[in-house]
């Protein structure tokens, strides 16, 4: 979806600093943190909603929280 920011910033189209990386899910640093530590994960790939969320989307939500606990410790 290119009119999706987070979109974009997966795709590399707009520069992030990069915290975390893998085949799922992207972690940066926010342009204006509201805390010390502020990073933001989002999976590479388009979600509308929470609601469009299926069975085959299990591994990448794993994988995205996993990437939490990495990037808290």
């Amino acid at each position: 979806m290119t009119d999706c920011i987070f979109c974009r910033i997966a795709q590399g189209d707009i520069p992030c600093e990069r915290v975390y990386e893998d085949d799922d899910v992207l972690a940066f640093s926010d342009l204006s943190p509201q805390a010390p530590v502020h990073v933001l994960i989002i999976p590479k790939r388009h979600i509308q909603s929470a609601q469009t969320l299926t069975e085959a989307d299990e591994q990448m939500l794993c994988r995205l929280f996993a990437a939490a606990r990495r990037i808290a410790a």
